[in-house]
């Protein structure tokens, strides 16, 4: 009598607690389902710009911050290449996406898997495939670059803000808005649409299209060539036409007087024929790094002499190069605190030009991080379909235990209630 009824009660708990580990295995997997499908990372608005026969940029937006990378192959060769603003190998999320690709084979065809939060996107399942323009034996035309500032509609700089830029039937330009507000595009080697030569100069002024783009706010704009250094300053979300009037920045303040918000872009020239100007730092911008880029235009193979500091200023030179930009990094870091950089140089007519910039350095734990056409080979869509491998960290499975916890609490529970009744019996 004893062993006809607990043998079945000791099966029936052994299927008991089948059954509900079947039910939290199945109610964990159906649970994490939504989470997966999100697309919160993946990318969007893919664009191709700065193609030419060395280097290439790929950009692109993700609906939340997440961190973005390039998976690089081509025959005998490979790479995986970070976004520009973690030069020093340190991956952040962002919600804006710039990556370049540099030291590559003219007219050649690479392979490009995009990375967004250590997951691989491809082109329905596919690499995307681009192919580099064929090299140029003509000498580039003599352009200055286009640059200028950008700002949100309460005077903040517009800073990871991506400017695409095209001139009348051009290859399509971009660069990422710096930390002080300042974008800069170099225009020197500007391609045609079809990328066989450098853009024909059509007249003495060419149309120039502007778009910009930033956490779901957009900014169009219409200038031309004699009104693009400086851009005037544009605001996240307004549209604005340049054209028919000699754009300008505005007069430099005393130092004293200086703002500090908005950034701009202040003490440059005023003319086309003057084209020297400090970008980088911009008046009264506040900076993370202590070795700030010290960035502008000059006139080509012109020396710049640069000198930073208040208390102890420290002095050095470097040269206008062929794309009519300078560029400086100091070798010893900076004090935190207010710091001023002048450049003086030459303009065209040899004529003797200062420039002076005040700036902050940030202290350490106030720091913010952060400082053209498409080739005809690539077809990407704007939300590629996601590949089921993971490349670098995973992504949780989870966001919460909580419906796992209440499940083993249900599971013990019955158990427990299954052995008093054997008990009992």
């Amino acid at each position: 009598m004893f062993s006809t009824t607990r043998i079945p009660t000791v099966l029936g708990l052994l299927l008991l607690i089948v059954v509900v580990g079947g039910v939290i295995i199945s109610f964990e997997s159906f649970s994490r389902l939504p989470i997966r499908a999100t697309g919160s990372i993946q990318p969007d608005a893919i664009q191709i710009t700065n193609l030419s026969d060395t280097s290439f940029t790929i950009t692109w937006t993700t609906p939340t911050p997440a961190t973005g990378a390039l998976i690089i192959s081509a025959p005998g060769a490979g790479a995986t290449i970070f976004d520009e603003r973690d030069s020093d190998g340190k991956l952040r999320p962002y919600l804006t996406h710039s990556v370049t690709v540099r030291n590559l084979k003219g007219d050649t065809s690479y392979e490009v898997k995009i990375l967004s939060q250590g997951k691989t996107y491809m082109d329905n399942g596919t690499p995307y495939r681009i192919r580099t323009f064929p090299i140029l034996t003509t000498n580039p035309q003599d352009m200055t670059p286009a640059y200028g500032s950008v700002v949100t509609a309460d005077n903040q700089s517009g800073e990871g803000a991506l400017v695409f830029l095209t001139l009348e039937g051009s290859q399509m330009l971009s660069a990422l808005v710096k930390p002080s507000g300042a974008w800069i595009i170099p225009l020197h080697r500007i391609r045609a649409l079809d990328g066989s030569t450098y853009l024909p100069m059509q007249a003495d002024r060419m149309n120039e299209s502007l778009l910009v783009k930033n956490n779901g706010l957009s900014t169009s704009a219409i200038t031309d060539t004699l009104n693009d250094s400086p851009v005037p300053v544009m605001v996240l979300g307004k549209n604005y036409d340049f054209r028919k009037q000699q754009g300008k920045a505005p007069e430099a303040l005393p130092i004293a007087e200086a703002p500090i918000a908005p950034p701009k872009i202040l003490g440059a020239q005023t003319t086309r024929e003057y084209t020297v100007s400090l970008v980088a730092p911009a008046q009264s911008a506040a900076i993370a790094s202590q070795l700030p880029l010290i960035q502008g235009t000059g006139i080509t193979s012109k020396l710049v002499t640069i000198t930073l500091g208040i208390t102890n200023p420290i002095s050095d030179t470097t040269t206008v190069q062929s794309d009519g930009m300078f560029r400086y990094t100091p070798t010893s870091p900076l004090a935190p605190g207010k710091q001023m950089v002048t450049i003086t140089t030459r303009d065209a007519q040899n004529k003797p030009v200062a420039i002076t910039h005040a700036f902050e350095i940030l202290k350490s734990g106030t720091q913010v991080l952060g400082d053209a056409t498409p080739s005809a080979t690539l077809t990407p869509t704007e939300t590629p379909t996601p590949t089921p491998a993971l490349v670098g960290q995973p992504l949780p499975e989870s966001a919460t235990t909580f419906p796992t916890v209440i499940l083993i609490t249900i599971g013990a529970m019955l158990f427990l209630g299954g052995t008093v009744a054997l008990m009992k019996k």
